[in-house]
């Protein structure tokens, strides 16, 4: 479900080189366009997330998947500018903001409690796993027809999980909310808390949205062919599957409000970002040569993958794990991330037109950083 959710904007980074050169899109283009589908995901998550806790999640899901089935083919039918595509890509937020916590309450309703953290991991591993899969097939496949048959093919994926949620049977009142609800009291002292982590996870997801749109593009302009780099993205986000279903079953063992396993990966991703940065003011310093700044580029680009896809996933896991309202939490931090990630991918878009791609990458490093500091913030107000 959750992959389904985030397949437009998934095409839209494995297939930015044949989408830009004929709809004659900058980077700039591409990061409004990107960025159009993380503030209306940011908008609607949260609404969505308080009404699927009362409605259950086969709605959500089944009313997401229809949503991003319709963008896939509005892109496959009549997108013939880029304006076109930003408003296709922005409505198909809906669908993501639908099927974000959907699949968040899902786990919860039917997953027991020991292995709640494991789930959610696995779960977390959908947008990875499918730009791995993603950038090991439809650059290869746009090749051998266009984008516009690719992203028609890709629409096979919405219409699997309506008929997957047809076969499953539910019984109405099993959506996860608790039947004793916490006291006015412990609700607010939730939400104080959860402040500080949405603004985390804006600034924290510029990476993400930066990686989604940006990292073919970024390896491209290092010297590598596209079908190479999107296997090289493909690599590194099969690589951040594995520690996504790692960090899970390590979280079920440790208290739900454990934030150092999130504090190094966060880390990690600001050094891996810094490295992408560098690696790219680099090679523009070189004209494109020299084989340790590409070398460091590629490098980079697969650690940053893998740290930058998880830690986000780690956030989500200990914020769902120890909250009354799962679905209104994890919307509400969609809120943060929806935001950051819609302005992420434009400052980086003017960012790289104005100074170079490296600066943009630094950029995404040092609000990695500010999310970390913020991590710990709210940490201390839980203790407090």
């Amino acid at each position: 479900m959750l992959a389904t959710a985030i397949a437009l904007p998934t095409c839209l980074g494995v297939l930015a080189v044949d989408i830009t050169a004929e709809l004659t899109m900058t980077d700039a283009d591409l990061g409004l366009v990107v960025s159009g589908f993380w503030a209306v995901t940011a908008l609607a998550a949260p609404v969505a997330g308080r009404w699927i806790d009362r409605a259950g999640w086969p709605i959500g899901a089944r009313l997401g998947s229809v949503v991003v089935a319709a963008c896939l083919a509005a892109c496959a039918l009549f997108v013939d500018s880029w304006p076109a595509l930003l408003l296709v890509v922005a409505v198909s937020g809906i669908g993501y903001g639908l099927c974000s916590p959907t699949s968040n309450l899902l786990v919860m309703a039917l997953v027991p409690p020991a292995r709640h953290a494991s789930m959610l991991g696995m779960k977390q591993t959908a947008p990875p796993l499918l730009m791995a899969a993603a950038g090991a097939t439809l650059p290869g496949l746009a090749h051998l027809l266009d984008w516009r048959a690719t992203m028609a093919i890709v629409g096979a994926l919405p219409m699997a999980v309506l008929l997957l949620i047809g076969i499953r049977s539910y019984r109405p009142g099993s959506n996860g909310v608790p039947r004793d609800r916490p006291a006015p009291a412990a609700r607010r002292a939730e939400r104080r808390a959860l402040a500080p982590l949405v603004i985390a996870s804006g600034l924290g997801t510029f990476s993400v949205a930066t990686i989604t749109g940006f990292a073919v593009l970024t390896l491209v302009s290092a010297g590598l062919s596209p079908v190479v780099a999107a296997g090289v993205v493909s690599g590194g986000s099969l690589l951040a599957v594995l520690i996504r279903v790692a960090g899970g079953r390590y979280l079920d063992a440790r208290p739900a409000a454990d934030v150092k396993p999130l504090l190094v990966m966060m880390l990690l991703a600001s050094v891996t970002l810094t490295l992408v940065a560098a690696g790219v003011v680099g090679l523009d310093a070189a004209d494109g040569a020299g084989v340790f700044w590409r070398v460091m580029v590629v490098v980079g680009v697969v650690l940053a993958l893998v740290a930058a896809w998880t830690w986000p996933a780690l956030l989500l896991i200990t914020v769902v794990r120890s909250v009354s309202a799962p679905g209104s939490a994890s919307g509400t931090i969609q809120l943060g991330s929806g935001l950051g990630s819609a302005v992420g991918p434009s400052v980086f878009g003017v960012l790289s037109d104005a100074g170079g791609r490296g600066w943009a990458w630094a950029a995404m490093a040092v609000a990695t950083v500010a999310a970390m500091a913020l991590v710990r913030f709210a940490r201390s107000l839980a203790e407090g």
